[in-house]
């Protein structure tokens, strides 16, 4: 009998089921549907593999920093921020992008001006692009990968 919610497996390497279902606790999902969060607690211990190959792969040297007065990153932790901050290298945002933004939104910009909204827009649109470099770079890792008891395509849409 296959098991409701099986092991999973990154190139030849196995993620166990007890391993996703501790990480499940650290992801939403609505009442009695416990699957929406063992999937994307399994997808989320899958990435987290890839790039810690790719890092390791890359030679990519990370020392853990200090996050607060109690608490530094793991080593693990330190080696994805470093990869992260090597291969992603989003395009910058331009003041013209910005002006684009809020002038597409007429509604909205009758109530601020320009000035007070391009420190929140330029804000906005850098995250927006790191967040796309990101996307791009896991979506390669993953397609590159042999992933095992997950459909990652699958959970795109």
């Amino acid at each position: 009998m296959k098991p409701l919610f099986p092991d999973v497996i990154v190139n030849g390497e196995k993620i166990s089921a007890a391993n996703i279902a501790a990480e499940a606790q650290m992801h939403n999902a609505p009442a009695g549907k416990p699957g929406l969060a063992w999937r994307a607690a399994a997808r989320a211990l899958v990435v987290r593999k890839l790039l810690i190959e790719a890092a390791l792969r890359s030679d990519t040297d990370a020392t853990p920093i200090q996050l607060d007065d109690s608490r530094f990153e793991s080593a693990d932790e330190a080696l994805i921020r470093a990869y992260l901050e090597s291969e992603i290298d989003p395009p910058p945002v331009t003041e013209a992008h910005c002006r684009a933004v809020y002038e597409a939104r007429p509604s909205e910009a009758k109530d601020v001006s320009y000035d007070q909204a391009i420190k929140a827009l330029l804000e906005g649109l850098e995250r927006a692009a790191w967040a796309k470099s990101a996307h791009t770079l896991v979506e390669r890792l993953v397609s590159e990968a042999r992933v095992e008891g997950i459909d990652l395509v699958a959970m795109k849409a």
